[in-house]
């Protein structure tokens, strides 16, 4: 049959055919070629990725900071937007509040002056750090060392209450104790009754009320520290107005004898936690 021979002759001329078509030797297939410039690193990706640059491979953080201004113009704020925005917000908050306490400080009403009596209190009340440092020890089994108060050669802080000490008004004996009207008592001066007899203030505290009593008198509510508000009763007279500031010994106002001759007695009355209590339980007349 004339078939396989046919068939081996094909494939020989094939073979023959591909031996003539094959490249001189020494010569290399070309595989790929280089760029004729570099990429710089913003054009770094933006190619066929079968293709080699010679260039390093570019920094994220210099790609960042380039490109913050873009984002920033997409969100609508320039680069000292945000920090003038945010102070912006910060100074009306601070004017609204500072307004509010204004007028709350403004308005002679109950409801203010109870306001007045928590806000004074919150300004005039020192910072327990005693009490700080007890809590850091039982949250954080101890205090931060990075704050010179609660340094390691410190002896352990203790939770403590101490009498709060005040002064007296004036010199003088009690003639009507505190358990007849249960509201205060009245203090007859030692000095001579015909002069002029100064009432001191109990403690530093502010001015809250300056009033007339039904027969005649003046009296004055001091709001103290320590949660203490003091009323001085049966003033001849006063210097002092609603709002002012005494410290310890300040003069408050003064009593004198009447033409009568009557003997001028001072009312002290001491109110905490909004119940009256006998002032000589926490001021010494003797």
């Amino acid at each position: 049959m004339e078939y396989p021979r046919e068939s081996k002759n094909l494939r020989k001329k094939r073979i023959q055919s591909l031996l003539e078509e094959k490249p001189a030797a020494g010569a290399a297939p070309e595989r790929f070629r280089l760029p004729d410039s570099p990429l710089s690193f913003r054009e770094w990706g933006a190619g066929d990725r079968n293709e080699f640059a010679s260039s390093p491979e570019p920094d994220p953080e210099t790609m960042w900071k380039q490109q913050r201004g873009h984002w920033e113009d997409e969100g609508g704020k320039g680069p000292g937007q945000g920090f003038r925005a945010g102070l912006l917000r910060r100074t009306v908050a601070s004017l609204l509040v500072f307004g509010a306490v204004w007028g709350i400080f403004a308005v002679q009403q109950p409801w203010a002056v109870k306001a007045q009596y928590f806000i004074t209190d919150i300004l005039s009340k020192d910072m327990d750090f005693a009490a700080a440092q007890v809590w850091y020890e039982e949250h954080f089994n101890g205090a931060p060392s990075f704050i010179p108060i609660f340094g390691d050669e410190q002896v352990p802080a203790e939770k403590v209450t101490a009498a709060h000490e005040l002064s007296a008004p004036l010199t003088g004996s009690i003639v009507r104790p505190f358990a007849t009207s249960l509201n205060g008592i009245e203090i007859v001066p030692a000095d001579d009754s015909s002069a002029s007899v100064t009432v001191k203030s109990v403690d530093t505290g502010r001015v809250l009320a300056v009033s007339k009593e039904a027969r005649g008198g003046i009296r004055i509510t001091v709001r103290h520290t320590g949660e203490i508000t003091a009323e001085y009763g049966h003033l001849s007279g006063t210097r002092l107005a609603v709002d002012d500031w005494v410290q310890s010994g300040d003069e408050i106002g003064w009593i004198q004898g009447t033409e009568d001759a009557r003997v001028p007695l001072l009312f002290f009355a001491i109110m905490k936690d909004k119940s009256y209590i006998d002032p000589a339980e926490v001021v010494s007349f003797d």
